[in-house]
């Protein structure tokens, strides 16, 4: 039996954590917030809906599952969020531009600099492809 979905607050858009604020089919992953413990799919969903600031995980809770894949309901620990690209679970690919957020919701001592710069990458390479194809219409 698979354990229970954790509820997602905020302004959510669709039943696999997309909110009003991004909404791409990649953007598939809700933060659990250190500060209240609950999960949003963004940093402005929390700021939008509770009456306290968002408070980052320190680097010492590597451990703690905080993100949540919204395709399966399987949460990731914040160091497994780190390593990969696609769910561990399901394989649904994440959006790269959201670990360009890193430090809203985690220590900046988490963020590794090859994780930023391939984060990075990926979604300069995305840009380039969509003005590729608007180009080509």
């Amino acid at each position: 039996m698979r354990p229970e979905r954790p509820r997602v607050f905020g302004p959510v858009v669709d039943a696999e954590t997309r909110c009003i604020h991004y909404s791409t089919p990649l953007d598939v992953i809700a933060i659990r917030f250190r500060c209240c413990g609950e999960f949003y799919p963004c940093h402005l969903c929390h700021a939008d809906t509770v009456d306290h600031p968002a408070a980052q995980w320190e680097a010492g809770a590597k451990h703690e599952r905080a993100v949540l894949c919204g395709v399966c309901g399987y949460v990731l620990t914040i160091e497994e969020y780190a390593g990969v690209e696609t769910c561990p679970s399901c394989a649904t690919r994440f959006n790269p531009g959201c670990k360009l957020h890193w430090e809203l919701y985690f220590s900046r001592r988490h963020i590794r600099r090859q994780v930023r710069a391939a984060a990075k990458a990926r979604c300069l390479t995305v840009l380039n492809q969509r003005s590729a194809s608007t180009r080509d219409r």
